[in-house]
């Protein structure tokens, strides 16, 4: 039973809770600190197990903090279910029952000595004790209700947990007309920076947050910091329902206990709703990955908040058989590669040939270009890039062509292969002169460990490098500060826009200005047509640059090699 249905059955009215809040003025922030204090030295003496839990986790002063606070939450009773709940979830998880009621009893008993309350006071006084002891019975059955549950409950929330969902996944998903996830924003930082009780009292908030405005719904933790709502209620409801907490979330400050006493954060969130009749044959792995593919959307939303449509669904079923399809090409090996060639635009020359991960399907192949993101976002990566060395590697064995090739590596790559590459190399008995390495823009090239020192052995091997994807992202100036690269590739997006753009133009001048001081050579993507072509060599010339290079349709269309 709920604290506030406890309130009905004992007849304690809004007036009455209206009246006790004027015992506030009576509970002095001294007075409120000595009641902790005594109620920590009981536990000190007489509760060893408790006692240890508070200085293993050196809360001392938390505790204190902890019932200051608890009191200010009794004059707002507006939200006390929250509060009980939390108390009931995040504290009693540490603490013998036997103890809590040792501890709480003597917590009562240090409020009724150490208040001197006027006499014409005192009935409200004792309604107030009343309502602490109600109160004590609400984390009692919380407690006893939690020790209950089986395996199905997540340990944090008491909430079900993502395996009662697996095994009940059909049953659940039939009776509800709706299905939400609720992501809390930014949680991994505050485990790391607040520790994992100051993240198990936000998760336990949430939880509490989200029962009392979805009293009738199913509500899952599923994992880390998301929740899983299957409700009856409209998409629209549950939209209403989701912003409103949004706002009253944006005036709230949650209280949770850190080392130094009591830390006041801020909670959002990120919402994706799905209409149930829209998912009714799906399987929960489907399910879930078009409600995570909504979340990413909705991030970029102002209120963070979304329903899927129809017609959004579609696209991400979509995305989801494209990733399914390219994982199972990388693990029967079934990638070809199509080699483009990257020439000059001044006078024709090849440069070298980059190889382009290709997926065969049905009468086609599917380029690189509509999976890549996927490929990172399932990571999936390392592998890919290793299946595409191997191929890379043959090719040249066998082939011999007379021109180079480039690859593109990733960060994962090069932090876990690097090794590994060089001896594939070696024992191929291959010109390291025919490769060319590509460090892609996936992520923080300088984050890779000992990446100048890898970048230099690759050189010295006879192996050039170019940083891929110029101008975007990860892809700076940085880089050709630190890194002892042969020549970059300015990013297609730029150039595309580059007969038009005024802003791309002075880009690639100011690029073109830094290559010729550093005696790289520059390589611009996607040239489509003459009229791109034309205004790079007229950029080139102005700053008397040759060594500028092109890849794109006009130069020719990627060609799959049998390997």
């Amino acid at each position: 039973m709920e604290f506030k249905e406890l309130l009905k059955v004992y007849n304690i009215t809004n007036e009455d809770l209206k009246e006790i809040k004027s015992l506030k003025k009576f509970f002095s922030h001294e007075t409120k600190k000595t009641i902790s204090k005594q109620t920590l030295d009981f536990i000190k003496r007489n509760l060893p197990d408790s006692s240890q839990i508070i200085a293993d986790l050196k809360f001392q002063e938390s505790f204190i903090e902890i019932i200051i606070e608890f009191f200010d939450k009794i004059f707002k009773a507006e939200k006390i279910d929250v509060h009980i709940d939390v108390i009931a979830r995040t504290h009693l998880k540490y603490i013998p029952t036997e103890d809590f009621i040792k501890d709480y009893a003597k917590f009562l008993q240090n409020i009724i000595n150490s208040i001197d309350i006027p006499q014409e006071k005192l009935p409200t006084f004792k309604k107030f004790i009343f309502i602490l002891i109600l109160i004590s019975y609400c984390i009692l059955f919380k407690q006893i209700s939690s020790e209950l549950q089986n395996q199905d409950a997540d340990s944090v929330t008491k909430l079900p947990s993502k395996t009662y969902l697996i095994r009940n996944f059909s049953k659940i998903l039939t009776k509800s007309r709706t299905v939400t996830v609720v992501d809390i924003n930014d949680f991994k930082n505050i485990n790391i920076y607040y520790g994992f009780q100051a993240g198990n009292s936000i998760l336990t908030y949430m939880a509490s947050f989200l029962k009392s405005i979805f009293k009738k719904a199913t509500i899952v933790r599923i994992q880390n910091d998301e929740f899983f709502i299957l409700s009856e209620e409209k998409p629209e409801v549950v939209f209403q329902k989701l912003r409103n907490l949004q706002n009253e979330l944006q005036n709230t400050s949650i209280e949770v206990p850190v080392k130094s006493g009591i830390e006041k954060l801020s909670l959002f969130f990120t919402g994706v709703i799905l209409e149930t009749s829209r998912c009714k044959t799906m399987d929960y792995n489907t399910l879930f990955w078009i409600l995570y593919r909504g979340i990413k959307t909705a991030k970029k939303k102002e209120n963070n908040i979304k329903i899927i449509y129809p017609e959004e669904i579609s696209y991400f079923l979509l995305q989801r058989k494209l990733t399914l399809d390219v994982i199972e090409a990388i693990r029967r090996k079934k990638i070809k590669i199509g080699l483009q060639k990257i020439e000059s635009l001044i006078t024709e020359k090849l440069l070298f040939k980059e190889s382009l991960a290709r997926i065969p399907a049905t009468d086609t192949v599917i380029e690189a270009e509509k999976f890549i993101k996927l490929v990172c976002q399932t990571n999936i990566e390392e592998k890919l890039d290793t299946l595409m060395v191997e191929k890379l590697l043959d090719f040249l064995k066998e082939e011999k062509p007379d021109f180079s090739i480039s690859i593109n590596l990733s960060s994962l790559f090069m932090q876990n292969k690097f090794n590994w590459f060089l001896d594939k190399i070696s024992n191929a008995n291959i010109n390291p002169e025919k490769i060319i390495v590509e460090l892609t823009e996936r992520e923080d090239i300088l984050a890779i460990p000992n990446i100048v020192k890898k970048v230099t052995i690759l050189k010295k091997k006879g192996i050039k490098v170019f940083i891929d994807d110029f101008g975007v992202k990860y892809a700076n100036y940085e880089l050709l500060r630190i890194l002892p690269v042969d020549g970059i590739k300015i990013h297609g997006s730029i150039i595309q826009n580059i007969t038009n753009n005024k802003l791309d133009q002075l880009f690639v001048s100011y690029v073109l200005e830094l290559a010729k001081l550093k005696n790289l050579k520059i390589v611009a993507e996607h040239i489509e047509n003459e009229d791109i072509k034309e205004k790079l060599i007229d950029l080139s010339e102005k700053v008397n640059f040759t060594e500028i290079y092109g890849q794109g349709f006009l130069m020719g269309k990627p060609v799959i090699v049998n390997i």
